[in-house]
């Protein structure tokens, strides 16, 4: 399946916004589902509709990843200026390209007022700079640290539950479909950590009928439903 057979599937024209295909893909997923459906008992329409619309999303998501990048970036324009105070120059050194924000406009009342103290404090300062500079710096004398995914939440409302499996095929480690129920299957969680939150939020995006929830464990922050 390509781009061009996702938008026939979904029946709605090429280019159209991701609402229109979270809404088009909503429709039919609720027309097409073998509990709404009688002429569709296998489900091959349903499958193809949910294969249909995650294409789509995939494809969304290249492209505002590609527009972010391409974007023009900013850059504010550098401004060197240069001040003498008893012959020393405050801000950038000779050769130095940091730092470049002019000072003086903060030190000029102190440089007025106690010059020699002013020349003296510049010395030090310099001296002290260029001592720290010079220390040998050990390779990746640094921690990265990274942010801990949050754990997640997760409920089936079987009031809205239609059963229709899409849940169950993005993240099966998290939701089962009650298979052997002969009327009305439901979902429900099998295991709140099966998966990454990512995926756990896309399974419960793509249900038709907004029956999952999604919050933060520790804070009951909602994700899903917004």
């Amino acid at each position: 399946m390509n781009s061009t057979d996702a938008y026939q599937i979904l029946k709605i024209n090429p280019g159209s916004s991701f609402d229109e295909i979270k809404y088009a893909y909503r429709k039919l997923a609720l027309e097409s589902h073998p509990d709404k459906n009688t002429d569709e008992v296998d489900g091959t329409k349903f499958k193809k509709v949910t294969e249909a619309y995650h294409m789509l999303k995939k494809d969304n998501r290249m492209t505002n990843a590609k527009n972010k990048e391409s974007a023009p970036k900013y850059t504010e324009p550098k401004t060197k200026k240069e001040k003498n105070f008893t012959g020393a120059n405050w801000g950038a050194r000779p050769g130095d390209s940091i730092p470049e924000e002019d000072w003086t406009r903060y030190t000029k009342q102190t440089e007025q007022s106690d010059p020699f103290f002013w020349k003296s404090y510049v010395a030090e300062f310099w001296k002290n700079y260029e001592s720290k500079s010079n220390q040998a710096k050990k390779p990746y004398d640094f921690k990265i640290i990274q942010e801990p995914e949050p754990d997640l939440s997760v409920n089936v409302d079987h009031s809205l539950c239609i059963g229709c499996c899409s849940c169950e095929i993005i993240a099966p480690q998290v939701f089962a479909v009650d298979k052997l129920s002969k009327m009305n299957p439901k979902s429900s969680v099998i295991n709140q950590k099966g998966a990454k939150p990512d995926k756990i939020m896309d399974a419960a995006q793509t249900c038709p009928t907004k029956a999952i929830s999604v919050e933060e464990e520790e804070t009951k922050k909602r994700l899903y439903p917004y």
